[in-house]
């Protein structure tokens, strides 16, 4: 059986669709459980006027969608775990497609692409960067959505979301499992994303003190890892980018851990700079 952790705060408009993907799959020996995590709003209603055996709903404080899909697994009965997120959309034969590339190559943790949506109607495969098969050698573990993943249990049993990340958790987490764990990306775009506007992605400081814990927890990282290092450079500069060009007067600490991280981005940095003053 699989178990989806799917975690859910005040999504009481979208929730339903978010379900119905997961129980309409062509793969049906599942549980659904849906970690509530502390909406104020009709989320409880819908999700109990569902009928189906397999849904479980359960309630916790406010915690944030880390904890809750570490509380998912601790409740999972099955023996692989997938994640899905309130505001997105499966297509139909994600899990069944997974279990089976996951029989055939002994994987223990199987992922597959999103379908990125822009509000101009383009779309976009995540990751583009990685090609289907094992990740072997791990060069870059950006871009992978926790919506995506499939694994054995045990898997995210030893290697958990991490709460304290306030970014960057499912990367995080992928850093250690791959550590341990054999992992296959399907070249399949089987999930449909859309950010939210309560993503916290558009949060600077945030993503500063993500790119800091991941070098602390990971001493190792920047010698091992040089594309993802250059990946959360980029971001960073990009970060300062918009804090200058909105007249903020912290870009300059963006701009100096970009550097840190790679000094190659020196001279886009100058650019930049001499092209808005």
């Amino acid at each position: 059986m699989i178990s989806v952790v799917m975690p859910a705060y005040n999504r009481e408009n979208i929730i339903k669709e978010a379900i119905n993907s997961v129980l309409g799959q062509t793969y049906e020996d599942i549980e659904l459980i849906v970690v509530d995590d502390g909406s104020t709003d009709q989320t409880s209603k819908v999700v109990r006027e569902i009928e189906d055996p397999r849904l479980k709903y359960f309630y916790q404080e406010n915690a944030g969608a880390c904890a809750a899909r570490n509380k998912g697994v601790e409740l999972s009965q099955g023996e692989l775990v997938a994640f899905h997120d309130s505001d997105d959309i499966w297509h139909q034969d994600k899990l069944e497609k997974q279990i089976k590339v996951m029989e055939t190559s002994g994987a223990d943790l199987v992922f597959c692409k999103l379908v990125k949506y822009y509000a101009n109607g383009k779309t976009q495969l995540l990751p583009d960067s990685i090609s289907e098969g094992f990740l072997n050698p791990v060069e870059n573990l950006f871009g992978i959505g926790t919506q995506s993943l499939l694994a054995k249990k045990e898997v995210f049993e030893k290697c958990p979301f991490d709460t304290s990340m306030p970014r960057f958790q499912e990367f995080e987490m992928l850093v250690r499992i791959a550590e341990k764990y054999r992992i296959y990306c399907l070249d399949d775009g089987l999930v449909d994303y859309k950010i939210g506007n309560d993503s916290i992605s558009s949060n600077p400081e945030k993503l500063y003190k993500a790119c800091d814990l991941i070098l602390q927890k990971h001493p190792s990282f920047q010698k091992k890892y040089p594309k993802m290092m250059h990946v959360m450079a980029s971001a960073l500069q990009d970060a300062g980018n918009e804090l200058k060009k909105s007249g903020k007067n912290n870009y300059k600490k963006f701009y100096d851990k970009s550097l840190e991280y790679d000094s190659s981005l020196k001279r886009k940095i100058s650019i930049y700079i001499k092209g808005i003053i």
